[in-house]
């Protein structure tokens, strides 16, 4: 029987931790393993880990990028390295399978949710104020608020000031009202921008190209 020609299947290899860096870095790591001297493996892992960083040259800057380069690398060793991790302790095993907490999504419960939750903030604040003109600002203000929102999220639809203002008495248990005769006003200048073709405020105006051209010389008769 012939002996091989020295090929090998990938089924015959190791598994490959990091496919980006190849299976050449995870053999260099491997190497280090078998040096005998500290200050060589760790020259060895220092030269490695400048290698990957050169396959993403755009974040070599990157602190934190360098410092998850590290724990590929004791990763790729196994966690069964002896050399000086730069950024602190050596990782292990179980640091990679640690976990960061898991942040609640805030959940409202909101029946009018196209007005947005801000609005039941602004209702809430406005039936802690006094009395007066500044707080019936205020709820005109919530208001246009509100029917800016519902033009927003039904643009189909025609906006009732009737509805809007209706919706505020329900939200507010009827402590919000305006007079019967109050028209909403919105801003929409603020919340749309100009695109208006002959405003030209601001722009410089266009020079003359003749103010300079010196004047032809008149002949005398």
């Amino acid at each position: 029987m012939k002996k091989s020609l020295g090929l090998e299947y990938n089924s015959m290899r190791e598994n490959l931790i990091y496919s980006e860096y190849g299976r050449s870095i995870q053999k260099l790591v491997q190497y280090a393993k078998t040096r005998e001297s500290k200050e060589e493996r760790q020259a060895i892992i220092e030269y490695i880990v400048e290698i990957i960083n050169q396959l993403n040259p755009q974040v070599k800057n990157i602190h934190e990028y360098k410092q998850k380069l590290w724990r590929h690398v004791f990763k790729m060793a196994d966690y069964d390295l002896d050399v000086d991790n730069p950024f602190g302790d050596k990782p292990t095993e179980e640091d990679n399978s640690l976990r960061p907490d898991r942040v609640p999504y805030p959940q409202h419960e909101f029946k009018w949710r196209h007005y947005g939750f801000n609005i039941r903030e602004m209702i809430d604040k406005a039936l802690k104020m006094e009395e007066g003109p500044i707080k019936q600002g205020f709820v005109e203000t919530i208001l246009s608020y509100m029917k800016l929102s519902y033009r927003t999220w039904n643009k189909e639809h025609f906006v009732s000031d009737d509805i809007i203002i209706s919706d505020l008495a329900v939200m507010s248990n009827n402590q919000l009202s305006v007079d019967d005769d109050h028209t909403i006003q919105v801003n929409y200048k603020n919340s749309l921008p100009n695109v208006n073709p002959l405003v030209n405020k601001g722009k410089p105006k266009p020079k003359n190209k003749n103010k300079n051209r010196p004047m032809p010389n008149k002949r005398r008769r």
